[in-house]
């Protein structure tokens, strides 16, 4: 399916904006929160058909623009760890690696952390 850019472009802006959210309200150990922007943010790249329901990435993350392109990595990082049999992915163990792949938040809000 070929998607427009525009829309990619907003959904790029999306992904920043609700990065730099989801940094604040982790300082703020505020997860509830931050598994619901996340969940909401998860919604929008879905239906973009870049990932499907379960989380699979639908499109090569290197064709992606920058943000768009660390968050679908994440995704799929996340998705190749092992994890005990019946464990789910939850939204907590992708935020973790999409921050940690941050730079921005490595540099700036991770040294705040401790």
């Amino acid at each position: 399916m070929k998607q427009s850019t525009e829309p990619l472009q907003v959904l790029e802006l999306e992904i920043k904006q609700t990065l730099d959210i989801l940094i604040h309200l982790a300082l703020e150990e505020k997860h509830a929160e931050m598994n619901s922007s996340f969940a909401k943010l998860l919604a929008k790249v879905q239906a973009r058909d870049l990932i499907d329901y379960q989380l699979n990435v639908l499109v090569e993350p290197q064709t992606c623009s920058t943000e768009t392109c660390l968050l679908l990595q994440s995704l799929q990082e996340a998705k190749s760890k092992p994890r005990k049999r019946h464990k789910l992915l939850t939204h907590r163990m992708i935020l973790k690696i999409w921050l940690r792949k941050n730079p921005l938040f490595r540099k700036e809000f991770l040294p705040q952390m401790f």
